[in-house]
């Protein structure tokens, strides 16, 4: 192996220092093409002395021996050994045992395999984005010494999970910005296609993803986009160029394979179960120039040693920003030429996440929502190459993206110059902005399509914007009571504290005690005074607590716009009704009225329906000596008046617990969580163990924050959970409803 870069010597050393504390957990971050493997292997070949040992797990079976070749390269004692089930993890002193991880999260959910490792050793993941699928974690979680994950792109498309709960420090290389400035990657010049020959995303998974099938079924009415239609773009930008191909399903792969072959130009498909020797063979050919196009669906996105390629085309349209990174950095290895790679984004994904060298700002914390929706980039019409948003000039062919105003002097997209020629030459030609004052000194006609312009949407602009702080307002006003109660209390008490008449407080304590708690003699009331002041103290300081967790409640977006949205429609309805446009009716929107259970021990009707409080859904299960529930839970209202969507009675426990996440009270320093008699069961952990040794029954249920909860219980016990959930965090059930069907 070849000395480290300066970047990646100043990774190393930061890693070194970063992994010295007892069980750290450290992610390193690198971009495709940047090294990472590099940097890892030095920190090994420093790491493994007296004794040391280490692991290194993968997710693909073939960059097992890419992996133990780059670590002996490194000068590092590198195996894959055979592992028998049953046996604890391999090991070699002053070596790396190089795993599967699918084996490893296989094993650790039968038995504790790290026995023969310690506190001194090391495991590495390597594209540790996938850290958080069950086995990784439980792999993780078991290890008893230092952690380190490797990856280019700590990203998760779910935006309620982050990295957080499994690494706690995060160590970011350089933009590949900065990287391709060194000449250590080269520039990207990524090149979209017309709006109607773009391929289609389709039906999205749970957490936002695409469907294989569902993109093909999007695109079925026009089959000439994915695969014809990939050619002819090709041949038109690219045909020249040393190819990787990007397709959506194995099935696509080998269609595209055969469209290219069939045109004359040399394609072969390299997929996930391609033999070794035929794989081999495509990438000597690959290599020599002879075969033009190679075209895989993911084989080649994570950590494959691919040759070189000028060029890369994606088909396949996704919402993951990590794997988008990961096809487009295969092809930015430095050119021997000097030049740039091809990326043809025929998906589009561009306009989704924006330039391949585009800063980006790493975190292990969950991403959150998107704070817009505006494309990243812009699309230049002339040539199919796409620049940052908001650039006055195609960055390739340098076609204008609009042109300065002649009235405002300012620069206009060419959208903002839809009125230039609505009124002839009759007056300077201007942006659509200034259209209407130049329209007045003309003394031309004004007209309702120019009033409309400058007159209704402003107002309505404003209104909106209006409408909206005021959401803002009611909704952030919620906690303010409880805030301006608990900031009188800290006051009063530090001023009794800090005052002379502590000790005349005291007395006063002490006379309001009953009879038989009273001190009998001056020295009980001393040794009794300490601990009535610690108790001040505590108090004061659980008080200065809960207020900082108030405090750090940030008002949900969401439920404001949807406020907001909601008075918008009604007002919508009373204009269209005053107009005549919609028949007058009554209270389409109106909130479904409470509706409480008996409180006779009689039966509930069975067609029980409406919203009813907590409280009252524990009170019914009481008295039914039948265990059916009445109905099915819907949605389930916060004290604040927010309402949440459920989808059954397990549903109603884990969106209570993501609610006490979200507000502040359930944090890691309060988990794990045990209510009620549940004896040596754990309601919610951060890992999915009970006190005795079981793990958790329900698979895969996890909260917002990466916590595991069990939720195993029938619904009379459900409603119980949910109940003394709330209460052990200081809510009031009676507070919080439920509407059932």
């Amino acid at each position: 192996m070849t000395g480290l870069r300066d970047y990646q010597q100043r990774l190393l050393e930061v890693a070194e220092v970063a992994l010295q504390p007892s069980e750290a957990r450290v992610m390193l971050q690198l971009p495709t093409g940047g090294g990472k493997t590099h940097v890892a292997g030095a920190l090994l070949r420093r790491w493994l002395r007296d004794g040391r040992k280490a692991v290194w797990l993968t997710h693909r079976t073939e960059l097992v021996e890419q992996t133990r070749q780059m670590l002996a390269d490194a000068g590092v004692s590198a195996i894959n050994p055979a592992w028998r089930p049953g046996d604890d993890a391999p090991f070699i002193s002053n070596g790396v045992v190089i795993l599967m991880a699918q084996t490893v999260g296989r094993r650790t959910n039968q038995m504790l395999i790290w026995d023969k490792y310690d506190s001194a050793d090391l495991l590495v993941i390597d594209e540790a984005h996938h850290a958080t699928a069950d086995g990784w974690e439980r792999a993780i979680n078991q290890w008893p010494g230092q952690v380190m994950g490797l990856t280019a792109t700590p990203w998760r498309l779910s935006k309620a999970e982050g990295f957080n709960h499994l690494f706690k420090k995060l160590l970011p290389g350089p933009q590949v910005s900065e990287l391709q400035a060194g000449g250590w990657l080269c520039r990207a010049r990524v090149l979209i296609p017309k709006p109607e020959e773009v391929i289609r995303g389709g039906a999205k998974n749970v957490i936002g993803e695409y469907f294989e099938s569902g993109i093909e079924q999007a695109n079925r009415e026009r089959p000439d986009v994915l695969t014809a239609g990939a050619l002819r773009f090709w041949r038109f930008h690219a045909a020249e160029r040393q190819t990787i191909v990007y397709a959506i399903s194995q099935d696509h792969a080998r269609n595209l394979t055969a469209v290219f072959n069939e045109a004359g130009i040399p394609a072969a498909v390299m997929l996930s179960n391609t033999p070794h020797q035929e794989r081999t063979e495509a990438i000597e050919s690959f290599s020599k120039g002879t075969l033009r196009v190679l075209v895989n669906v993911a084989v080649a996105t994570e950590g494959f040693d691919l040759p070189d390629a000028s060029c890369v085309v994606i088909t396949r349209p996704t919402m993951s920003l990590a794997l988008y990174l990961q096809m487009v950095g295969r092809g930015l290895r430095p050119k021997a030429d000097g030049g740039s790679c091809l990326v043809l984004d025929l998906a589009g994904n561009a306009e989704t996440h924006g330039m391949p060298e585009e800063n980006r700002e790493w975190t292990l914390s969950p991403r959150g929502n998107d704070p817009s929706g505006d494309a990243p980039v812009i699309r230049c019409e002339k040539c199919d190459a796409v620049s940052p948003a908001g650039s006055h000039f195609c960055g390739f062919c340098q076609t204008p993206f609009g042109k300065d105003c002649l009235r405002c002097g300012r620069w206009r997209g060419w959208e903002r110059w839809k009125y230039e020629n609505h009124c002839g030459e009759m007056h300077e030609l201007v942006c659509d902005l200034c259209h209407f004052d130049a329209h007045i000194e003309a003394q031309l006609p004004i007209t309702d399509e120019l009033r409309r312009l400058t007159d209704m949407e402003p107002d309505l602009d404003a209104a909106l914007w209006n409408l909206l702080e005021e959401e803002l307002r009611r909704v952030s006003s919620a906690t303010e009571g409880q805030k301006r109660e608990l900031r009188s209390r800290i006051s009063d008490r530090e001023s009794e504290l800090d005052s002379e008449s502590l000790l005349q407080s005291f007395k006063v304590h002490i006379a309001a005690l009953p009879e038989e708690g009273r001190p009998k003699s001056q020295l009980e009331e001393y040794r009794l005074f300490p601990d009535w002041e610690a108790g001040l103290h505590q108090e004061l300081s659980d008080w200065k607590a809960e207020l900082e967790k108030l405090e750090a409640i940030v008002p949900d977006r969401r439920v404001i716009y949807n406020n907001a949205k909601e008075r918008v429609l009604r007002a919508l309805d009373d204009q269209s009704m005053q107009a005549g446009l919609l028949p007058r009716t009554t209270g389409r929107r109106e909130a479904p009225t409470r509706r409480t259970i008996a409180q006779n021990p009689s039966p509930a009707p069975v067609n029980l329906a409406g919203w009813v409080s907590l409280t009252d859904v524990v009170e019914w299960f009481q008295k039914k000596p039948d265990k059916s529930p009445p109905s099915k839970p819907l949605r389930i209202r916060d004290v604040k008046g927010n309402e949440i969507p459920v989808y059954s009675w397990a549903s109603l426990l884990k969106e209570t617990a993501d609610w006490l996440v979200r507000e502040g009270y359930l944090t890691s320093d309060k988990c794990p969580v045990a209510v009620g008699n549940m004896d040596r069961r754990y309601l919610i952990n951060s890992h999915p163990m009970h006190p005795n040794g079981r793990t958790f029954t329900t698979k895969n249920a996890r909260l917002s924050n990466g916590f595991h909860i069990e939720l195993q219980w029938e619904p009379k016990s459900i409603a119980l959970r949910c109940s003394q959930l709330l209460a052990k965090f200081g809510q009031d059930p009676e507070q919080f409803q439920v509407l059932l069907q």
